[in-house]
Parts: structure tokens; C-alpha cells; sequence
């Protein structure tokens, strides 16, 4: 299990891991080089150099048994989603594609508008959040899948959006009104909007930025606060939730160093659908995580990061294998995940659609869950699969019907 510690409590022996994600490869207060730490000496070196924070791997556990830890945890909390009647994937998928699409476009436009001076419409983003939204309710599982679909040339748009859809699937599972829905939507898309204000050769720079380039990135939350204040229509809700989606529960966040239940609830939803989507995107210059072993760094980041209970539902509602990911089977053959199973997180609803030689076959639906209650239970996931390194694109098994 991969975990973010205090350099201070770093100990001999313990592994550093470097992990390969824009959200941490720029900070110069991360500790990244890979390796087993060998001294107290060493520790204190870095101290003095001003490290603050590394991952580590706490144990030498494979990958399938920290899943099952992961299962075991969320399984036991005694939160429950409201049992809501859902349609179908296949029916609802091109439907969310469209609104998917639509956002996309939308976020362009904010985006060109903010950087030549003019105001956001902020009337045509609620209309757009409103289709997410609906679609959401409908199947949040849709959304889910689109969301892994988009490639790392659309990043900076897709971002936003990608941002807006997980938060608003993770709100209308803990439960959330339109409304309010509407308004994290809102702030999810509109999160990073302050980074148009930061220059660009700090964005785009790929090596280590200095502590001046970071503190300036740090203001883009305040930033897209200036700029959506001067709009005179967006609530204070959506202000408060771009403004503190960088703070952190353990008070080492940014701008205001809030803790807790002081972060805006919104800002707390979106934080952890950026962190989210930024580990499990393709960029230009880093491989995107699998979508488990994300969900694994990020519950290794509860107490510091997030609130633990918050993280351990988040992971609850897009399950072990989230929707769009590929998984190798026991029968050696390969499946999509179609649909996630909050209740049982290790047996969602799959679409088999490759041999074991990843040659495609006619696609078979298999509800995991149906068949273990049936007895059934021979099938089932071995580990999650890298899409990319096999040159597969899963879009069109997932758009397309059956």
C-alpha cells in the first residue's frame, strides 16, 4: 500500500516511490527520488533541504490484496446510497456522450472568453451542468466511462469537465438535490479557471518549479475567485468551492491552510475528483495511473489529503474496477467494466470483449454479482489492464451498442 508521510516521519528501510502525475511532479516540497531510505541522517538532510512530504510503500502486499482491503473497508461503512431506478448503460451512454460533448465545447469557450477579458456565461454553464446532472441521476456509470475516454491533447477542457462529471456522480450517490448538484457541477468546471491568470511558462514548464513559480500557481484558486466575482451572478457556494478546492483536511492546503469541516463540503467533493482524474488522465509526458491503484494512493492520503470517511465512500461509489476499465479475467480472457456494484466493489457488471491473445470476440454482458449469486462464481477479475499498452481503445465498446 502506497502511503504519503511526513518527511519528518520517514524511518530507515522505509521505500520512497515516485508517483508519475502532473499533480506532484512540479512541487519542490515532494521528496520523489524512488529508493529505501538509509539513514536518520538521511531524513534529516532532507529536512534541511525543505522536503516535507513523500509516498512510500508501507508493505510488500500485492496488488490484489490491497484491492480486497480496499473492498473489506468501504464494504463495512454503514452509509447506503439512496436506492434510485437507474437506465439502462447502453441506452443512456449516447445520451451522455452528447452532454459529455456539449461541456467540452462549453469549456473551450469559457476558457477562449476568461483569456480575452470577457465575462463567463455563466446562464449557458448551468445549462450544460443541467444535462450532466440529469444524465447523472439517470446512470452516473455513463459518466464515468466518458470521463476516461478523452485524450491528453484535450487534457486542459477535458480536465474541467472530467472534474465537474465525477464530482456530480459522487454528490448524487452521497445523496445530494438538483440544486446543489448543479452548483457542484458548476465548480468542478470551473476549478481551474484561475490558472488562465498564471503565466504560461509556469503551467506548461516540465521541470521542478522554484518555491516563487509554486507559490504563484498557488494563487490560481484566489485567482478564478476574482474573475467569477466580477461575473455578479455566480453563487457564493460555487465562489468557496473554487477558492478552497486546494485545501487540505490536515490544514497544509492552500490558500487559507483551512482544516476539516472549515472546507467548503463542495470544495472537499471536488478535491478529490481532481486529484481523481489528474492521476488517471494521459498527459503529453506521463502515463496515466490505473484507475485502482489511484484509488489506492488516494486512500493512502485519508487524514492528510481528505477526510477518511469522505475518501472511503468516494472509493465505495466508483468501486474497486470504476467504470471503463479494463480488466483481465481468471479465464484469461479481457472485459470492460461496464458498470460498477457499490455494494459488492470486486463484481461489477463487465462487457467481455477480448481472448486471452487480445484478439476481439463477440461481446458477452456479465453481471459478476448475478452470477456469484447463482452459484456462478468460476468468473472473475484478476487485476486491472493498461488500455494503452496494448494499443486497445475501449470507446467503442463502451458508445456503441451491443
Amino acid at each position: 500500500m502506497i502511503r504519503k508521510v511526513s518527511v519528518e516521519d520517514l524511518e530507515p528501510g522505509m521505500e520512497v516511490v515516485q508517483l508519475s502525475s502532473e499533480l506532484w511532479e512540479h512541487m519542490p516540497n515532494l521528496y520523489t527520488r524512488p529508493g529505501p531510505i538509509e539513514s536518520r541522517e538521511q531524513v534529516e538532510v532532507l529536512l534541511r533541504e525543505g522536503f516535507s512530504h513523500a509516498f512510500v510503500r508501507l508493505d510488500a502486499g500485492d496488488d490484489r490484496s490491497a484491492e480486497d482491503r480496499l473492498d473489506r473497508l468501504v464494504a463495512e461503512r454503514t452509509f447506503s446510497p439512496p436506492i434510485r431506478p437507474r437506465v439502462a448503460f447502453e441506452k443512456e451512454i449516447q445520451v451522455a456522450a452528447m452532454a459529455y460533448e456539449n461541456a467540452m465545447v462549453h469549456a473551450r469557450r469559457i476558457i477562449t472568453d476568461v483569456k480575452m477579458g470577457r465575462k463567463v456565461d455563466y446562464e449557458a454553464s448551468l445549462e450544460t451542468v443541467g444535462d450532466i446532472v440529469e444524465s447523472a441521476v439517470r446512470n452516473p456509470d455513463t459518466l464515468v466511462c466518458l470521463s476516461k475516454l478523452s485524450t491528453y491533447d484535450e487534457y486542459t477542457y477535458a480536465h474541467c469537465i472530467n472534474v465537474a462529471t465525477i464530482s456530480v456522480v459522487f454528490g448524487e450517490y452521497l445523496g445530494m438535490g438538483n440544486d446543489e448538484l448543479i452548483n457542484l457541477g458548476v465548480a468542478g468546471m470551473m476549478h481551474d479557471l484561475g490558472k488562465t491568470a498564471v503565466p504560461s511558462r509556469i503551467i506548461n514548464k516540465r521541470a521542478r518549479l522554484t518555491d516563487q513559480e509554486f507559490d504563484e500557481v498557488k494563487r490560481h484558486p484566489e485567482y478564478g475567485c476574482r474573475i467569477l466575482e466580477k461575473n455578479g451572478d455566480v453563487p457564493e457556494e460555487v465562489l468557496e468551492a473554487v477558492r478552497h478546492h486546494h485545501e487540505k483536511y490536515n490544514g497544509a492546503g492552500y490558500p487559507e491552510h483551512r482544516v476539516k469541516r472549515d472546507i467548503s463540503p463542495l470544495a472537499r467533493i471536488i478535491s478529490l475528483a481532481d486529484v481523481y482524474d489528474a492521476l488517471t488522465s494521459d498527459r503529453s509526458y506521463k502515463d496515466a495511473i490505473l484507475p485502482n491503484k489511484a484509488l489506492a494512493i488516494m486512500y493512502g492520503m485519508r487524514e492528510q489529503d481528505f477526510d477518511p470517511m469522505e475518501v472511503q465512500l468516494f472509493i465505495k461509489c466508483l468501486g474497486i474496477f470504476p467504470a471503463g476499465s479494463l480488466v483481465k479475467l481468471n479465464n484469461g480472457a479481457y472485459g470492460v467494466v461496464y458498470e460498477s456494484n457499490p455494494a459488492l466493489p470486486l463484481l461489477p457488471k463487465i462487457k467481455i470483449i477480448l481472448d486471452e491473445d487480445l484478439h476481439p470476440i463477440p461481446s458477452e454482458l456479465v453481471d459478476l454479482a448475478a452470477e456469484q449469486a447463482l452459484g456462478h462464481a468460476n468468473l472473475e477479475i484478476l487485476e486491472c489492464a493498461d488500455p494503452s499498452a496494448y494499443k486497445i481503445n475501449l470507446k467503442p465498446y463502451l458508445t456503441r451498442k451491443r
